[in-house]
């Protein structure tokens, strides 16, 4: 009897289970409270804020003021931080240099708790420690709605390359909903978004509107300076 073709039959089927496993982005538990799956058209598990190691984007930018297009990407690797213990890491890699900021999901939110500004060469900026975390978005059912507002109240510290302190205060974010499962679009294609906006009303200034959908993450990115696109994600 002849069990070389069925051999190969074998084998073609475990290489190609392999190959989805390894793009659908799911996989064990990363001990961060992430939702493990692939539900989403980009393989990430059903949540606006798709947040697990492995997960990566990138975006068109372009200047409002100088119509200059850059391109901005963002990954997600996972870390045991000797004072936070397990984040997850994205590295955000832009024409300017790398930013990488350390996040911790608690409850429905994702929360950024320090970030590192390095430029072009590698170089270290200025380190900035959120306290007790900046919300990056807050997926609480009640949030999720037409018309929903709240606010996110933390410290902002920052020190230097050296470690000297620069400027300590508390911020507070007003979020506000402006619509839900409206249409929006980007170069990666149209989708169906939570149309959020983020104004800064102490502690600085920022007024910022996002558009998210659900198993992708971030589509648009809008404030008066520029505007981010999706373009892939993987």
């Amino acid at each position: 009897m002849n069990y070389i073709p069925s051999i190969r039959i074998l084998l073609f089927s475990i290489t190609l289970c392999g190959v989805a496993l390894t793009g659908c982005g799911g996989g064990d538990d990363d001990g961060s409270g992430a939702d493990a799956g692939a539900d989403g058209p980009c393989g990430f598990e059903d949540r606006y804020l798709p947040y697990q190691a492995g997960y990566q984007w990138s975006y068109r930018v372009t200047d409002l003021g100088n119509p200059a297009v850059t391109t901005k990407s963002q990954e997600l690797t996972m870390e045991d931080d000797s004072e936070l213990g397990a984040v997850i890491i994205q590295t955000t890699t832009k024409a300017t240099g790398t930013t990488t900021s350390a996040l911790k999901r608690q409850a429905d939110s994702v929360v950024r708790l320090r970030q590192e500004d390095r430029d072009e060469l590698g170089a270290l900026e200025r380190t900035t420690v959120y306290d007790p975390g900046q919300n990056r978005l807050d997926e609480a059912p009640s949030n999720l709605v037409l018309g929903a507002e709240w606010d996110d109240v933390y410290t902002v510290t920052v020190t230097d390359a050296s470690g000297a302190p620069v400027s300590s205060g508390e911020r507070t974010d007003h979020w506000e909903v402006l619509g839900v499962d409206v249409e929006c679009s980007s170069p990666l294609g149209d989708f169906t978004c939570l149309h959020l906006r983020r104004q800064r009303i102490a502690g600085g200034v920022s007024d910022k509107q996002f558009f998210y959908a659900k198993g992708i993450g971030k589509v648009r990115e809008v404030n008066a300076n520029q505007v981010e696109e999706l373009v892939s994600c993987e």
